[in-house]
């Protein structure tokens, strides 16, 4: 018994050491202290972004709080907060307007620093947050995909228990309930569903809010918005009990108006013209915009007429809901002219967000009207967020005058940064967009990154819809500037694009002095592959041995000599990649291995070439590169008796597989008599399937009474019988049935003998 205890007490200090030592992780401070309360996971070394009580260390996410400023093994406040700003969009805004408060209330010298530090960025996180939506979920596309996973999985959980209907399978039932419900209270949208999955997940949400209405609120109110997703028709009548709920009258009406029916529609007006101003008479009112429906827009229009305030008695909050319901009624398709004039009233509001509410909805026309009215506006408007409503409203209209509007704007002085990103995102999806290829042109070489990637990004589209404009637009750009960031940008979209309009251009950029440009010349050649060019061979040729070049533009040059496959006796390209093979210095693998390659690709065959080729696979100590050779002379089907013995040579002395089948497959292309030979030593029980595999291909292409023997001996190989038994049904009939009589007169091997038998027993159907 003492033992028993004294076992018991070690695992308590034991793991009360080990808490500790994950506690130590974090500064022992008072800020420290209170981010850890703040994010308890923090004591297992990181912040649980997902909320689902696990580390997730995805492609595009990571929850691990990097030991990253001061590499002592402890995270720093200051590394916790650097970690928030850049994924403050995964993390709750309550969570946010802690921090903001912790950093506010301390005291000392080195925590008011840190708050000095960061007190501004954090304010600016908080209000960004705001801005993308403070209640929203925020996932990665990895992270969404992981969570409908597991989400899916609860669901097939829970509808193959419902199926079985045994007691056996309740436990499973209510666990994948629980867990996707926990989901579905955290923001996570639903997965894809099939109608089985929905008729479930809709009866689980009414028998949610039927047993707890009373007991759990935030259960219950996830279930009303999971009906609202479903728009489940079903659930009409229950959420209608719900309307009068002060807990769940707001999420019950923004449920109906998801679901959009026409009884959920008729209990919406209902309530609305029943209802005091508020709240709740303000959500009916958007819940009723998402609806549709002539009587939907009639009843919002009788709520307000347009005047002031003093006029209508009307107050601001349900203004601006009714034009932001009225906005969502034109933009679902309801095309009402006093919708429109209504709106009209409203784009000269004092308030920036009244303004982009009824640019919205007029916009949602698409009338020439409508863009007649629009587009001045952009000459005129002095806020930016109304601005860069404006500009994607107007983003698709195909009058051209829309693009000389986006052109206009664009130069002006006064355009931010960020506008101008929206602008020229906007030329690049508009029919029109051409017409301002060499203005967005002119923006690869801004100072500002996301300007010069939107404009980057917008030719490479305009390209798709008028690729000689673009093309000459950005050949004029290059050929007249002198700017290395725009030189640089520019030459990267040249590679991306690979025109071979862009020749000229691109031969020019080779004697750039500025070495990233000359690498995306380069680049752009051996994605271009220009066909019998004997310039841009010429100039490709100088590169490749120069030491004054940089190894990628060396690199690229020969890989884009490989790929264009061009030569003759004037040009001897195939002697200026031989120089590469010459190379011993290990900073010049890469540029050797793509020289054999290119040898390979080129298709010249002479005996300094396989010479060379054979000699690498033979000497070489670096596999790749042997292995490299060898798949180059396989390509250029050498019959010179040297190779053949280089390669014979290189099988003996190497014990690596791979490499050995790949000398195999070489010596099978060339005919070799050696290949049987050598073959055998493939064949045997404890080699990979696949090398087995590809052996007996090799044997099968040869085919001759040697070959067919071989494969006879391994016939009753396991690994690859299937396989094998094919290969021998499409052999030679004539070769094949010789040897197969031969073999059972011999053969002793009662497996083997069946197989004989009934290869036999197919030659006699014939």
């Amino acid at each position: 018994m003492k033992k028993i205890y004294l076992i018991g007490l070690l695992i308590l200090v034991l793991v009360f050491a080990f808490s500790n030592t994950l506690s130590a992780k974090i500064v022992d401070t008072a800020l420290g202290r209170e981010f850890t309360k703040i994010f308890p996971k923090l004591s297992n070394d990181y912040i649980d972004l997902n909320g689902n009580g696990e580390i997730d260390r995805l492609e595009d996410m990571d929850e691990k709080v990097p030991d990253s400023s001061v590499k002592d093994g402890i995270v720093q406040v200051q590394e916790i907060l650097d970690f928030v700003s850049v994924n403050f969009r995964f993390i709750a805004m309550e969570k946010l307007l802690s921090i903001k408060s912790s950093l506010t209330n301390v005291s000392g010298n080195i925590p008011e620093l840190i708050s000095l530090n960061y007190s501004s960025l954090i304010d600016e996180i908080v209000a960004e947050k705001e801005r993308l939506g403070a209640n929203d979920l925020y996932l990665t596309p990895s992270a969404m995909k992981a969570a409908k996973v597991k989400m899916s999985g609860f669901i097939a959980t829970m509808l193959n228990a419902y199926r079985k209907e045994e007691r056996q399978y309740e436990d499973a039932f209510a666990k994948a309930n629980l867990e996707l419900f926990r989901m579905i209270e955290a923001g996570y949208p639903l997965p894809e569903l099939n109608a089985d999955d929905k008729e479930l997940l809709t009866n689980l949400t009414i028998h949610t809010i039927i047993k707890e209405k009373a007991s759990n609120i935030t259960k219950v109110l996830a279930a009303i918005r999971t009906l609202g997703r479903l728009k489940a028709k079903e659930a009409i009548p229950y959420l209608q009990e719900l309307l009068s709920s002060p807990d769940y009258s707001i999420e019950t009406a923004i449920s109906l108006g998801n679901i959009g029916s026409t009884e959920a529609r008729k209990i919406l007006m209902d309530s609305l013209n029943s209802e005091e101003p508020g709240k709740l008479k303000n959500t009916l009112i958007m819940a009723l915009g998402k609806t549709g429906g002539d009587e939907s827009v009639k009843l919002i229009l009788s709520l307000l007429d347009t005047g002031s305030e003093e006029e209508t008695g009307t107050d601001y909050e349900t203004e601006k809901t009714i034009v932001s319901s009225l906005a969502s009624l034109s933009s679902s398709g309801i095309k009402d002219r006093k919708v429109y004039s209504f709106l009209t009233e409203y784009l000269s509001h004092t308030d920036p967000e009244i303004r982009i509410l009824a640019i919205s909805g007029i916009a949602a026309y698409k009338t020439a009207a409508a863009t007649a009215l629009l587009t001045p506006i952009l000459k005129t408007e002095k806020s930016e967020d109304v601005l860069v409503e404006l500009v994607n409203s107007l983003s698709l209209n195909i009058n051209p005058s829309i693009i000389l509007s986006f052109s206009s704007l664009l130069q002006d002085s006064k355009t931010s940064d960020e506008l101008k990103t929206v602008l020229l995102d906007a030329i690049g999806i508009n029919k029109n967009g051409f017409r301002a290829v060499a203005l967005v042109v002119g923006y690869l070489g801004s100072e500002n990154k996301a300007v010069r990637n939107s404009a980057a990004n917008t030719l490479e589209k305009l390209y798709v819809q008028n690729g000689p404009v673009v093309i000459g637009g950005i050949n004029r750009g290059v050929n007249l500037s002198t700017d290395e960031q725009f030189l640089t940008v520019s030459s990267d979209l040249l590679s991306r694009i690979a025109d071979t309009g862009s020749i000229v251009t691109v031969l020019n950029l080779l004697g750039s002095t500025y070495p990233e440009v000359k690498k995306n010349a380069t680049w752009t050649l051996y994605r271009m592959s220009p066909a019998n060019n004997v310039k841009v061979v010429t100039e490709l040729q100088k590169l490749v041995p120069s030491e004054t070049e940089s190894i990628e533009v060396r690199i690229n040059a020969v890989r884009a000599l490989g790929s264009m496959g061009y030569d003759s006796a004037r040009q001897e390209v195939w002697k200026t990649l031989l120089t590469t093979l010459k190379l011993k210095d290990s900073k010049y693998r890469m540029l050797k291995l793509y020289g054999i390659k290119a040898l390979g690709e080129m298709g010249t065959v002479n005996k300094d070439i396989t010479d060379n080729l054979a000699t690498v696979a033979l000497r070489e100590s670096d596999e790749t590169l042997k292995l490299a050779a060898v798949n180059s002379l396989r390509t250029l089907s050498s019959t010179d008796p040297s190779v053949e013995k280089a390669l014979v040579n290189s099988f003996k002395r190497n014990d690596d597989d791979m490499f050995r089948i790949s000398i195999l497959e070489a010596l099978g292309d060339m005919g070799s008599d050696e290949t049987s030979n050598l073959a055998s030593l493939l064949l045997v029980e404890d080699k990979m399937a696949t090398i087995k595999e590809r052996t007996v291909y090799v044997l099968s292409h040869i085919g001759d009474e040697k070959s067919l023997s071989l494969l006879l001996d391994v016939s009753t190989d396991e690994d690859i019988s299937d396989y094998l038994m094919g290969t021998l049904e499409d052999a030679n009939r004539t070769i094949l049935n010789s040897l197969v009589q031969r073999r059972l007169k011999t053969e002793t091997d009662s497996d083997r003998m069946s197989i004989l038998e009934n290869l036999n027993s197919q030659f006699e159907s014939y």
